[in-house]
């Protein structure tokens, strides 16, 4: 019998938002402001939305000068954030079966947190806007800029973040990282349930790389949201 799940976390882009479509558009929209002569390619903006970059390994990649990008990389990731929040935001929707996903798992009593490379405040504003706000805790949404967190999957945003905060905040000890649930559909989202000796759900629907993705050997393949219920169940 597999372990009584003590935590379930939840990868963002692909996993419970599709997001892709509000990724690449706004790429392109930052492009337009800070360098309309070049183009990003299509192709490769797809790869790094499917290998989970963060922004500045994003830009550094399409960027036809690096060295210029690593001077200006602040400018480049604010003006991102900021046109994300007027233009990316809208473009974003839960896949199907999210709210009776996070539903049944607070019926169960499974604790739910978000590990993602998004901003927090982006992450918070996508969950309001879909009406899954409260599905959540504000605390247990770890992301960029978060202090103590790294990338996946470094478990960082696991051991110094998720543990700590769950132990004096809500009084719930996770004390065997077997029982922790990671959810989410890349490679980094893997290797982070390896790192921390968890088990994961591989969300096939996502934006990883499938080849490189199967032959990790996820735990749990699955191709909804729905389906991750009797997982959690056992």
């Amino acid at each position: 019998m597999p372990p009584k799940t003590t935590l379930a976390i939840f990868d963002f882009d692909g996993t419970l938002f599709d997001t892709h479509e509000s990724i690449s558009h706004t790429i392109q929209l930052t492009f337009n402001a800070l360098l309309p002569t070049h183009a990003p390619p299509q192709p490769e903006v797809h790869r790094l939305i499917a290998s989970g970059a963060g922004l500045s390994d994003t830009f550094r990649a399409l960027h036809p000068d690096p060295t210029a990008f690593s001077a200006q990389e602040n400018d480049w990731i604010e003006k991102y954030r900021a046109l994300y929040a007027t233009h990316g935001q809208l473009l974003i929707k839960a896949f199907p079966g999210a709210q009776e996903l996070l539903t049944s798992l607070r019926a169960e009593g499974v604790p739910v947190a978000i590990v993602s490379n998004k901003g927090v405040a982006a992450v918070k504003t996508a969950l309001e806007r879909n009406g899954l706000a409260g599905y959540v805790p504000e605390d247990l949404i770890v992301g960029d800029k978060t202090p103590g967190a790294q990338r996946k999957p470094h478990p960082a945003s696991f051991v110094d973040v998720l543990v700590p905060t769950l132990a004096g905040s809500f009084g719930v000890t996770v004390e065997a990282a077997d029982g922790v649930l990671v959810v989410g559909d890349t490679v980094a989202d893997i290797q982070f349930a390896r790192n921390i000796r968890g088990r994961v759900c591989w969300c096939r629907y996502g934006y990883g790389d499938r080849e490189a993705c199967e032959g990790l050997a996820p735990d749990f393949v699955v191709d909804s949201l729905t389906d991750v219920v009797g997982i959690v169940k056992g």
